[in-house]
């Protein structure tokens, strides 16, 4: 046995000390965010982790950018072909993965745009065969900290009752500012974000802190927590399938952390933008959806009772502002929800 294989198995050795935690990033049209992404997770300090891509269909050359950018890295790639989501992704390349740092990329290509939901859950049955311990979502437009990872993996190795855990979340472009912290739900599940457009300098203390609700932006999720509760909802299809995972997780008495010391920044609205058709139609008729599936009779009807109204005062201001896209919209997803439509809207192209 030569020197090499003896110091690849020790280092082998001393990876698999670490639990395994699979990053999963879903892509759709924005492979420049993703190699972004990419490009800082590998620096981080995590040792033993692997990166499964899940394209949804992209119609921007995504896939052959992110491949490009694995050769130009030097590193191995295994690439899936997935036809629909009823079938497994199938192998079509496997090279050798390397022995530390990022040791291969996992790309899965979809033939069609699942979603948010089932986009992830691809990823996670995925990793759940690879034999992972964690899967950790993350949104492809974000950029990490190297020392992130550990210190969520630390808190839920700590305790048996963790379910779900998250980090601090920033502005991409304001650093020490923050966008998420966690969230807390009210009487009717309208979900407070905690800490939002804070200095980083507010958060006192390195203990980590319960929430209601960790976002879909960053959520590591124990292997545990995905076989005793599932997935994302694919129904939702993008948008809220978060505040309903957080909710399914707190029911079966598990907590949900946030832990200061994982820090990472995102570009926010990058994915479907900051109040156009798509981004209002997912975020009203969803809303309406959770409230459907965790709300009691007597305040789902109470919460219609306000909500209803306040969307005509809402109309309003945007035929005043010309957004009848944002009208056209929002009549939809409030239509889709008494007529039980889920999934995916009818106008989302692509």
């Amino acid at each position: 046995m030569g020197k090499e294989t003896i110091n690849n198995n020790a280092i082998s050795a001393k990876i698999e000390t670490w639990p395994k935690v699979a990053i999963i990033v879903l892509n759709w049209n924005g492979w420049q965010d993703t190699i972004e992404c990419l490009e800082s997770l590998q620096q981080i300090t995590y040792p033993n982790y692997q990166i499964i891509v899940v394209d949804n269909a992209s119609t921007d050359a995504s896939a052959e950018k992110i491949r490009a950018w694995v050769k130009e890295n030097g590193l191995p790639l295994a690439e899936y072909r997935l036809e629909s989501r009823e079938m497994q992704p199938v192998p079509i390349l496997e090279e050798k993965p390397l022995v530390e740092g990022l040791r291969r990329v996992e790309l899965i290509c979809s033939a069609v745009n699942l979603g948010f939901c089932a986009g992830n859950n691809v990823g996670m049955e995925f990793a759940h065969r690879a034999d992972a311990d964690y899967f950790l979502i993350l949104n492809n437009d974000t950029l990490v900290e190297s020392t992130f990872l550990q210190p969520l993996v630390e808190v839920v190795e700590s305790s048996d009752d963790v379910g779900l855990v998250g980090g601090l979340i920033c502005y991409a472009e304001s650093p020490e500012t923050i966008w998420w912290a966690g969230g807390v739900f009210d009487i009717f599940l309208e979900t407070k974000r905690m800490l939002t457009g804070y200095s980083i300098n507010k958060v006192q203390s390195d203990e980590s802190f319960e929430v209601d609700c960790i976002t879909g932006c960053m959520t590591l999720i124990p292997r545990t927590t995905f076989e005793i509760v599932g997935g994302y909802d694919e129904s939702f299809f993008i948008w809220s399938e978060d505040w309903d995972l957080s909710l399914r997780v707190s029911q079966s008495g598990k907590r949900l952390l946030v832990v200061p010391q994982s820090k990472i920044y995102h570009k926010v609205g990058k994915s479907l933008g900051v109040l156009k058709p798509l981004s209002y139609y997912y975020g009203t008729r969803n809303r309406l959806l959770l409230k459907r599936k965790h709300l009691r009779p007597a305040l789902r009807f109470l919460f219609l009772l306000w909500f209803l109204p306040s969307r005509l005062i809402r109309y309003g201001i945007f035929v005043v502002k010309g957004r009848l896209d944002l009208v056209s919209a929002g009549y939809c997803a409030i239509r889709d929800y008494f007529l039980g439509r889920t999934g995916k809207w009818s106008k989302h192209e692509g």
